[in-house]
């Protein structure tokens, strides 16, 4: 959850519906205007959430575009949910969604994005 050394976030993957999600807080480190979150981790953890539905489902892939709306001022130190999921797949490119929400299920900030499978290093 809320851990100052860094994110440590663990999500629950779904590999029917191709999505992941995780509780967490966000460390008051991270802030931009005080007691909110800074916009840089905000589309971290957007980006992070949809490369954890492609690596938990056993694609390797790197971000191609990122998208992110902010719509609401994400506080720091309350909890949150995070949640990704697939919406396409063409070949190499995998299309994916993720958004942060509060606990009663606002969409704080969310995400799109277009990612390219790679062949693992030799």
């Amino acid at each position: 959850m809320d851990n100052p050394q860094g994110l440590h976030l663990h999500f629950r993957y779904n590999s029917i519906h191709r999505s992941v999600e995780c509780s967490l807080k966000i460390h008051a480190k991270y802030q931009g205007a005080t007691g909110f979150a800074h916009g840089g981790i905000i589309a971290t953890l957007l980006d992070e959430a949809m490369a954890k539905v492609n690596g938990m489902g056993g694609v390797r892939v790197v971000t191609i575009k990122l998208n992110v709306l902010y719509r609401k001022m994400v506080p720091v130190s309350r909890k949150l949910q995070l949640q990704g999921r697939r919406t396409k797949r063409s070949g190499r490119k995998l299309y994916l969604y993720s958004d942060l929400r509060s606990p009663d299920g606002t969409v704080l900030a969310e995400a799109s994005g277009l990612f390219i499978a790679v062949p693992p290093p030799s």
